[in-house]
């Protein structure tokens, strides 16, 4: 329900696609918008019947502040639109693709909305907003890179034939770093899988929004933020104003026991010994894959933190860019895992001074007066007005 005095501020819609990966940034969003500029937001969610409960946890949190309203969209039946087996990327897709026939009334009964931001997945919500006539953000979840390689691959599809991971030579995005075909994503390795289809058709619509929000910032990836803005290709198809506004962490999160527990062991450790390892809130590992890691681990007789999550059957990693993706050619042993390890915490004093330089960058531009809180807060200004 919208409290009255919230109507009297400006109303911006967030919709994220599906999965806590994709989720939890745009919260973020969200939260800044309302806590740090006095917005209401509505938050739509493309709910299904097979919600994760971490998930229904998020969105329904207590720390949730007032003015931002979790709407839901009619729930999609996972099992009338996907089918067994379907990679998680074409299954994304193809939910979103379901979820999004009920925006259009979802957003006018909302009432005046000053601008909508949605996920890369999410294109279609362009041109249901262009009929309404409300301005239409993406949200792009990695990194600048990547944004980059995927406003070129209309461009690489067009002039390549065959496969990309067949050329002769790295792919050269402008402006960018050249890279090399077998580090491509896996959705663009098979122009042939459904994967790929949906991935270039996004792809191809990013130039319809009115600016693209990304969860990175400038000192991050210096060539690739100067290519996007300053060099002719991006010109040349019409790139959005681009808006940095990451690293999008959590504002506040109430500790558990468990994190209480690590934190005290943690203060007892010297500096810069311990290891963490995790591999993100949709990262799962086979039973051998684990294996080897964990074994790694002891044997590099080093002090580490280990989130485990429950083993897959598949060799792919569960977490979006992987899942649905071939089994790799090898698998990456204890004696590997004990070696770089031993190479991180013992021989990587640059890669430590490295990762210092990077979490005091990181923090000095989301605090007031750096670059992505000055991002986000010329766009709130701008919305505004």
């Amino acid at each position: 329900m919208v409290v009255e005095n919230e109507t009297a501020k400006p109303h911006v819609a967030i919709m994220p696609s599906p999965g806590i990966g994709h989720l939890t940034p745009l919260l973020e969003v969200a939260k800044r918008l309302v806590v740090l500029h006095d917005f209401h937001v509505s938050f739509i969610v493309i709910s299904t019947n097979e919600a994760s409960a971490g998930q229904g946890n998020l969105l329904q949190s207590s720390a949730l502040p007032p003015g931002l309203d979790v709407v839901y969209l009619p729930t999609v039946d996972v099992f009338a639109v996907t089918t067994n087996g379907m990679p998680l990327a074409a299954r994304l897709c193809a939910i979103v693709e379901e979820a999004i026939k009920s925006l259009k009334s979802v957003l006018v009964k909302l009432g005046k909305i000053k601008a909508v931001v949605v996920d890369l997945f999410c294109t279609q919500a362009f041109d249901i907003c262009s009929e309404l006539s409300i301005p239409a953000y993406l949200f792009f979840t990695a990194s600048i890179a990547l944004l980059n390689f995927s406003l070129y691959l209309p461009t690489l599809d067009r002039e390549v034939e065959g496969e990309f991971v067949d050329l002769p030579e790295p792919v050269k995005v402008p402006g960018c770093p050249p890279i090399r075909p077998e580090d491509l994503l896996d959705q663009v390795k098979n122009r042939k899988i459904d994967e790929y289809k949906w991935y270039l058709f996004h792809s191809s619509r990013f130039h319809l929004g009115a600016g693209i929000f990304l969860n990175s910032w400038e000192d991050l990836e210096p060539a690739n933020f100067k290519a996007i803005t300053e060099d002719p290709f991006f010109k040349q198809i019409h790139t959005p104003p681009v808006h940095p506004v990451g690293p999008l962490i959590k504002l506040e999160e109430p500790l558990t026991a468990s994190d209480a527990d690590c934190l005290a062991w943690l203060d007892k450790q010297p500096p810069n010994s311990v290891l963490f390892v995790s591999l993100g809130s949709g990262g799962t590992l086979t039973v051998e894959q684990l294996t080897e890691l964990a074994m790694g681990l002891e044997l590099s007789h080093q002090r580490f933190i280990f989130v485990v999550r429950m083993p897959t059957n598949s060799s792919a990693s569960a977490a979006f860019f992987n899942a649905g993706s071939d089994v790799r050619a090898s698998l990456v042993g204890r004696e590997e895992v004990e070696r770089v390890v031993r190479l991180a915490i013992l021989e990587g004093k640059e890669m430590r001074k490295k990762t210092e330089e990077l979490k005091d960058s990181a923090a000095k531009a989301m605090e007031i007066g750096g670059s992505s809180y000055d991002s986000l807060a010329c766009l709130a200004k701008e919305w505004k007005s």
